[in-house]
């Protein structure tokens, strides 16, 4: 009867570690899919982001830019032969940022841009 009580015991014992790894495996596959669903969300997020920076990339106002991040002293070099003080350039900072209205995602996207403006001197009468 000893013998009996003995191996129920250890087939309880069995039972009970192999429950406990049975069901951290369940709790890791779970941390996996919720993982792989918040990367799924933060990738449409970023596709998202990006198709709304270049759609406001191509219907852009160059007067409607955001101040200069800086003023060049002489404008680059495909501007460089026939540029002179008439010709300013300037480097702008342009950036679409979205976020997620559920959860705590957020992604960005900037441009740097050249702006070139000709400054045509007033003559005095």
């Amino acid at each position: 009867m000893r013998e009996h009580g003995m191996v129920l015991l250890s087939a309880l014992l069995f039972l009970v570690v192999m429950l406990l790894m049975v069901s951290s495996n369940l709790y890791i596959s779970q941390l996996s899919v919720k993982s792989a669903q918040a990367a799924q969300q933060q990738l449409q997020l970023d596709v998202q982001a990006l198709q709304a920076h270049l759609l406001q990339l191509s219907g852009l106002d160059p007067e409607l830019l955001p101040d200069p991040v800086s003023a060049l002293p002489s404008c680059p070099g495909t501007y460089a032969a026939w540029s002179d003080a008439s010709m300013q350039c300037e480097l702008v900072l342009f950036e679409t940022a979205e976020q997620h209205h559920q959860y705590p995602l957020y992604t960005r996207y900037g441009s740097m841009l050249l702006r070139k403006r000709l400054q045509i001197p007033e003559f005095a009468p």
